[in-house]
């Protein structure tokens, strides 16, 4: 009994168990059953009407053939041939049917059974796919529609009634191939030119058969073919020498011909991009309204641009190391000819797109989603421009859109129409840069003839003026006054901004919003123009800069705020004016108030703030635009400790500020920052010798004067192992001399009050560098006492892991004593504080 109820208990957690998985399963095979149900009741449809249409076919055929069967099964008897006849009537034993009746007649009858059982099976065959889909739906549980819709179409697929089906219409072709053959043995014992006409009528259907059974086999996209062609593609399969002979051996590997079509239908060929080119023109053509355009141009930025493998070559600061957009071209072409097809003119279609939302016929989302797509397609669709990717393309001129300056209210919406409307700005401005080059050397010829009193033509300047800019307000005053210097120089002024400032507005209205635009990376690759230089002025790049720092220094620091970066830095370096200008105050706020500054930061404006620097030293307080003086120092400072080199020689520039530095009151910060610029001229100093000059840089005036590194004109030699001439060598170890000598000066320094400005950052940025190698024991013992110093010091805690970290200490001697060993002597002598004895 115990047995009986354990077996029970199992069985029910077995069922239980398999009802579980089934409801789990349930979506997927309701999944399989929509794509089931709509395959089976297309198929089954096709058939109904297939056969619906062979029945009535073959209705009518047997009835016309029954009518030729009255009259030719007479001659197969002798009462048949007597009945009504007024000549002699042969024998009843004597009497034999011709070979033509005889052949007539039976072609005509097998012909008319063959109809009369196309039209039995058709029947049948009706009968049987209503069946099929009454019992396919007879249960609605997923999972038992779902096998018994798998089952019984793999029962179709084993009884082959696909095969039944190609059947009839071949039995009722076969049944009319007869009737001809009949017709034409029923006119042999009438008439000679009619059996010949019926005979030609026969030999044109069987060679009209005969080439569309053929013809798909060899091409695919065919539309004719009939039931024979199957069992011909079958043939010629099981004989791959016969079919080898007559098509091409790329497709011996297919089991139908449906799946030799569709591969030849996706293979790449010049005719595959023709016939793409060609569909995709007609589908646009055929979308008569804005909410059937609107799908295709949703689709428009997938085709173009897609995600791409991340690039990890790229600096550290320009991307996130995500997932990037990349440009896709294998539709560039077909896109192109949208846009260039007279018929088509998609870009204007898009942009009317864009203007029927300006009706209040749209509900708020929708107008919403179709402004976005509409801006992503118009984006997409202008990277198709750009003359590095496709020289060969011609410009389009986008300035006379009447929709194409409007800013978009939504803040959603904005990030996508910055993007492209500034992208649409820059392909424009490159259309109309040949006209306006012309405008600008008709103008200069212009400006001299109204010098020398001379007559002006206007014409050719109204001309042109049309097709460089978006409006007519210049022509209208051309119209009404005379052409005079001022308004040349204004539209001089004007033509410039329209050819250098698409970067720069696209920077200002992305830093107007709180996050980044659509594709800015890209949009900022795009939106470049090298060649010219860039029209705004030192005071609006002033302010501008002050505003986006104030409205983002709250993101500057979170972790998506490359976007941020990009725009302060590229803002910075569009303004390229001919000599030093004083620092934007916002410059200065960023580099204060930024945590970490990127590679591609130092790299593209390290340079340009270092050589401004000594002019925005020099300034009044009062002109710094609310930038005090420890600010300015502390940019300083950042600047000159970062580990980016900003070039081979820049000991001037650096020279230059510490000139300026020089006059500014001495303070905490002040002597940290001066350390820095020392250093900076030391290795600028390095890296700038040669074999000509390092004899002047071994005595330039900053380097110390007490030295053990000397050298004479006539030591210079080189060194045939290591190629390496000695005086380049003389010039390191004086460099490294000099900044070991610093670096005893700052460190004794930090052992006073007040504490230096970041001193353990800048102890740590000085000796980076050093390595053991010859110094005087003059700065030996300065070092070793200013280490000593810091014992007493109530800064030494935090400033002597720093200085002992070094490595300079390996190598140092004074006399046979190690300088380690002279620190050690001097530390035991003096109150060590708490936590330094450890780090000796």
């Amino acid at each position: 009994m115990d047995v009986e109820q354990k077996g029970d208990g199992a069985t029910q957690e077995h069922i239980a168990v398999d009802t579980g998985d089934k409801a789990a399963a349930a979506k997927l095979w309701a999944v399989y059953i929509s794509e089931a149900e709509k395959y089976d009741k297309g198929l089954v449809e096709s058939w109904k009407s297939d056969m619906q249409g062979m029945l009535i076919f073959a209705g009518l055929f047997s009835a016309s053939l029954t009518a030729f069967l009255i009259e030719s099964y007479k001659t197969l008897n002798l009462e048949a041939s007597a009945n009504g006849s007024t000549l002699p009537i042969p024998s009843p034993a004597s009497f034999i049917p011709t070979t033509t009746s005889v052949v007539c007649n039976a072609l005509w009858f097998i012909s008319l059974g063959l109809s009369l059982s196309c039209a039995l099976i058709a029947t049948l065959l009706d009968q049987w796919a209503r069946d099929f889909l009454h019992r396919s739906e007879i249960r609605s549980a997923p999972l038992i529609r779902a096998r018994i819709f798998s089952y019984l179409y793999y029962g179709l697929k084993r009884f082959n009634m696909h095969t039944v089906v190609e059947i009839i219409p071949l039995l009722l072709h076969a049944s009319l191939l007869l009737f001809f053959s009949g017709l034409v043995a029923f006119l042999i014992p009438v008439n000679l030119i009619m059996t010949t006409i019926a005979a030609l009528i026969l030999l044109l259907v069987v060679v009209t058969y005969s080439v569309l059974t053929l013809l798909p086999l060899r091409y695919f996209d065919c539309p004719y073919r009939t039931p024979l062609s199957g069992g011909v593609w079958r043939l010629f399969h099981s004989y791959p020498t016969i079919w080898a002979q007559s098509t091409s051996r790329s497709t011996l590997s297919d089991d139908t011909m449906v799946q030799a079509m569709a591969r030849r239908a996706v293979e790449d060929s010049a005719e595959h991009t023709i016939r793409d080119g060609r569909a995709l023109v007609w589908t646009v053509k055929s979308l008569s309204d804005d909410s059937e355009l609107e799908p295709f141009v949703e689709g428009i930025p997938d085709v173009l641009w897609g995600l791409s493998v991340p690039n990890y070559s790229d600096p550290p600061g320009w991307g996130s190391g995500g997932p990037q957009y990349g440009q896709r071209y294998s539709y560039a072409d077909h896109i192109w000819e949208l846009v260039n097809n007279p018929d088509v003119r998609l870009c204007d279609r898009i942009e009317n797109h864009l203007r029927s939302c300006d009706t209040s016929l749209l509900t708020t989302e929708v107008r919403k989603r179709r402004l976005i797509a509409s801006y992503k397609a118009l984006w997409a669709t202008a990277t198709l421009f750009h003359p590095k990717q496709f020289p060969t393309q011609p410009l389009l001129n986008f300035f006379q859109w009447k929709r194409f300056f409007k800013m978009e209210e939504d803040s959603d919406i904005l990030h996508y129409s910055v993007s492209a409307q500034a992208l649409l700005q820059w392909k424009s401005a490159c259309a109309v840069e040949p006209h306006s080059l012309e405008l600008l050397d008709y103008l200069a010829k212009c400006r001299i003839d109204i010098e020398q009193g001379r007559e002006l033509d206007k014409r050719p300047i109204i001309l042109i003026l049309k097709e460089v800019f978006w409006d007519d307000y210049y022509v209208q005053r051309l119209n009404q006054s005379n052409l005079t210097v001022e308004l040349i120089s204004e539209i001089e002024t004007v033509i410039n901004e329209i050819r250098s400032n698409t970067r720069f507005n696209y920077l200002e209205h992305m830093a107007g919003l709180d996050s980044e635009t659509y594709q800015w990376r890209e949009t900022l690759e795009l939106v470049l123009l090298p060649s010219f230089k860039v029209f705004k002025d030192e005071q609006a790049l002033g302010y501008t800069l002050d505003r986006i720092v104030r409205d983002q220094i709250q993101n500057l620091n979170t972790e998506n705020c490359v976007w941020i970066d990009t725009i302060i830095r590229d803002l910075y370096c569009s303004y390229t004016p001919d000599g030093p200008t004083a620092i934007p105050s916002g410059m200065i706020q960023y580099l204060n108030g930024r945590t970490e500054i990127d590679h591609s930061f130092w790299f593209d404006c390290a340079g340009r703030l270092l050589s401004n620097f000594p002019t925005t030293l020099s300034m009044l307080s009062s002109d710094r635009l609310f930038v005090t003086e420890d600010k300015l120092l502390s940019a300083l400072w950042r600047l000159t400790s970062s580990s980016h080199r900003l070039g081979f020689d820049r000991s001037t520039i650096y020279s230059c500020v510490l000139e300026e530095l020089a006059k500014l009151g001495v303070s905490a910060i002040s002597i940290s920052v001066t350390v820095l610029v020392k250093n900076k001229i030391y290795g600028s100093l390095a890296w700038g010798a040669t074999d000509e000059n390092w004899l002047s840089c071994l005595n330039h005036p900053l380097l110390p004067t007490k030295t053990a590194v000397a050298a004479q004109p006539d030591s210079v030699v080189m060194d045939q192992d290591n190629n390496i001439s000695t005086s380049q060598d003389i010039m390191w170890n004086r460099i490294n001399e000099g900044m070991t000598a610093l670096l005893a000066e700052f460190t004794e320094l930090c052992g006073s009050d007040p504490f230096l400005y970041n001193a353990v950052e800048t102890l740590q940025h000085i000796g980076r560098n050093l390595w053991p190698t010859l110094v005087h024991e003059d700065h030996q013992i300065q070092f070793a006492q200013a280490i000593g110093k810091l014992f007493e010091s109530p800064h030494g805690a935090e400033v002597l892991p720093s200085v002992v970290g070094l490595n300079i200490f390996t190598a140092y001697a004074i006399e046979g004593v190690a300088l380690y060993a002279i620190i050690r002597e001097f530390a035991a002598s003096h109150q060590k504080p708490p936590g330094a004895t450890r780090w000796l």
